[in-house]
């Protein structure tokens, strides 16, 4: 009968494990992509990347990359952790179209991740 009980909560630990790793990684990826939506708007209507924008995004996503890596793949992450790193350079360059098409592929990219952690019948199959 303990052993029964054990695998029952062990089972249980692990699915309020997921459901809680399922939020937090939607949360943290939201806010990334939001203020990259965000500076991206403002920056195609002002033509101009502006570096207090920039850092935010950086920042965000360095208090958040060790987290989203332990616990996604790597391989997904790494176009987005190099698009993020290349956003200062082209900021400080005032290279706005690299700018805009990094930041896309970012959201986009990080858009992708959710879908793919999504509990759905595609991604099972």
């Amino acid at each position: 009968m303990k052993r029964l009980v054990i695998s029952v909560l062990m089972l249980a630990l692990a699915l309020t494990f997921s459901v809680y790793s399922y939020f937090s990684v939607n949360k943290r990826l939201d806010r990334v992509i939001d203020l990259m939506e965000k500076d991206r708007e403002i920056t195609m209507t002002t033509s101009k990347a502006e570096g207090n924008r920039t850092k935010q995004i950086t920042d965000e996503w360095a208090k958040n990359e060790t987290y989203l890596v332990s616990l996604l793949t790597h391989h997904e992450l790494e176009d987005v952790e190099i698009g993020i790193m290349c956003l200062p350079d082209y900021q400080k360059q005032e290279f706005t179209e690299e700018y805009i098409k990094t930041l896309n592929e970012c959201i986009n990219r990080l858009n992708h991740i959710k879908e793919t952690e999504k509990a759905d019948i595609k991604n099972i199959f």
